[in-house]
């Protein structure tokens, strides 16, 4: 802590505690200090808040005593530190004789002591840098001889039972004490990370309140439909339905939600790709011109060849230069040609009944495959 030698602390006790479990017998200094930081991470985790009455010793001797209110911001260290640098030293009253003696020095009345400040110099201050003057000598007094006290004797085996009474009493307490640490540590609440390692999402909502976002994002991320779905019937919010529709791939309704969602990045690419899925792909354009997005691009112009738009098509391969889209781009126009021609031949009432039929089964081929070109190549697609 930066503590001078001579005003180091040597022990602390925490008593009136509220909110909090500690031990409330003295101990180390810096071993008191680092529970009381745990209990105020702790309760700063709950927004929960407690308090309790600090005592410091130095030499079995009270160096302060504050009350503070829990958690706080920062280190327990630092606000004891700025506590101790803030109080005044003040000193202890010179020790006299019971025959009035050093008659010489009047100065010498002593002073009230505050507890609740450091007692880290005993030594009286009035006693320094004192100047040297010749003071009369006074008559001598008598000393005044205070009278004698004579104490009830205890016989010897009542102190015995005395002790041992005390001694039960002692391990008694400790063992409460001890039982009511364990049963307190027991029934702690579990920290957010395990809740969500053991995925107990929805306790982990109930529990960190404030944490709630950080579940629908892990659970999103991960693409667990039935968990997410499950936290949101118990904390419903619109980012969630919007996360739930792309990923159950219910495209209008991704389209639908999105006035009502604040729209991320990763929100835009998704509501790009369900304006691509529902073929209104220069609306997927003008999000990526925001975006910016190679992958997106890739997707939209595979997205305009398979709707036979191939000069968009083109036009965004343009800045792409892409093989894998050029490619798309020529079987696609092939297939286009192939489906005229064959409707041709489909609506010709010259051509033979059984030539049509083929030639309309043709046709559903060729837009089957021009409706899912490029798809083993572009899983967004």
């Amino acid at each position: 802590m930066g503590r001078k030698k001579d005003k180091e602390t040597d022990t602390i006790k925490i008593t009136n505690q509220e909110g909090i479990a500690l031990a409330t017998d003295p101990q180390p200094f810096d071993d008191g200090l680092a529970q009381l930081q745990a209990a105020s991470d702790h309760l700063f985790d709950l927004a929960q808040h407690g308090s309790c009455q600090i005592t410091a010793y130095h030499r079995d001797q009270v160096a302060f005593s504050v009350k503070i209110k829990l958690p706080i911001e920062g280190k327990i260290e630092d606000l004891i530190t700025d506590l101790i640098s803030r109080r005044q030293e003040v000193t202890s009253p010179p020790a006299t004789d019971v025959s009035v003696a050093n008659e010489t020095e009047p100065d010498s009345a002593s002073e009230p002591v505050s507890t609740d400040s450091l007692a880290a110099d005993t030594t009286p201050k009035r006693t320094r840098n004192r100047s040297h003057r010749t003071v009369a000598k006074k008559p001598k007094r008598t000393a005044i001889k205070l009278p004698s006290i004579s104490l009830p004797k205890v016989s010897r085996s009542f102190l015995k039972h005395l002790i041992t009474i005390a001694v039960l009493l002692i391990i008694a307490g400790g063992f409460l004490f001890g039982t009511k640490l364990v049963v307190d540590a027991y029934n702690a609440p579990p920290s957010y990370t395990s809740l969500i390692k053991k995925g107990d999402y929805l306790q982990a909502g109930k529990l960190y309140p404030n944490r709630r976002d950080d579940v629908r994002k892990t659970l999103t991320d991960q693409s667990n439909v039935k968990q997410l779905a499950k936290f949101q019937r118990v904390y419903p919010k619109a980012e969630t339905l919007f996360d739930l529709a792309y990923l159950q791939h219910d495209y209008p309704k991704v389209i639908a939600m999105s006035n009502r969602v604040t729209l991320s990045q990763e929100r835009q690419a998704k509501l790009a790709i369900a304006y691509v899925h529902t073929k209104q792909f220069d609306a997927a354009v003008l999000i990526n011109e925001q975006l910016k997005s190679k992958t997106l691009s890739e997707v939209i112009a595979l997205g305009y060849v398979r709707k036979k738009d191939f000069d968009k098509a083109q036009k965004i391969n343009d800045k792409l230069k892409d093989s894998t889209i050029s490619q798309a781009i020529e079987v696609g126009k092939k297939y286009a040609a192939g489906i005229d021609a064959f409707n041709k031949i489909a609506s010709d009432p010259k051509q033979p009944a059984d030539k049509r039929q083929q030639a309309k089964q043709t046709v559903k081929t060729f837009e089957h495959a021009l409706s899912t070109l490029g798809e083993s190549n572009n899983s967004n697609s």
